[in-house]
């Protein structure tokens, strides 16, 4: 937690609003702000939630900058800002192929760029997000390949009595 508030303090430093103004939007008082701000005094998960909306940040980026890369301070690089935007649409993709309605064809060409696309976009996150993309990965393909599969019908509990 310690991650999110730094980074969510150094937003509030960048942005023009005002204590005073951060106070009347979170319902807070001027000290507790002030203190927050200041780091001597802890960010409830409330506070944090409303000041990530106050500041309008973007919580995939946020998540992944803290989570994923383990580097907060990621979050305010533009590059990094690029390769969140490219992994949301990567997964996203990822996701449309579990569709019955998705042909083989484009699950293939899918496939046959993954592993450049995860090396291209993580590389470009730093070290050890790669790794930390590409543990997942089998996972995901299993999900895929489980859809394919016809699933057996279980009978329900009243059909059977």
């Amino acid at each position: 937690m310690e991650q999110y508030t730094a980074v969510i303090c150094e937003a509030w430093r960048r942005s023009a609003i005002t204590n005073r103004q951060v106070a009347d939007a979170t319902g807070r008082g001027d000290s507790i702000i002030s203190k927050v701000k200041n780091g001597r005094y802890p960010m409830c998960a409330d506070l944090r939630q409303r000041l990530i909306d106050l500041f309008e940040m973007d919580r995939v980026r946020l998540f992944l900058a803290i989570e994923i890369a383990g580097k907060g301070e990621l979050y305010f690089d533009p590059p990094f800002k690029s390769v969140c935007h490219a992994s949301v649409c990567f997964v996203q993709e990822l996701l449309t192929l579990m569709h019955e309605d998705t042909s083989p064809e484009h699950r293939a060409l899918f496939a046959a760029f993954s592993d450049h696309t995860i090396g291209l976009v993580a590389g470009r996150a730093g070290t050890g997000v790669t790794g930390r993309i590409s543990t997942i990965i089998p996972m995901i393909t299993s999900l895929i390949e489980s859809t394919d599969q016809p699933h057996p019908v279980v009978p329900s509990n009243s059909a059977a009595a």
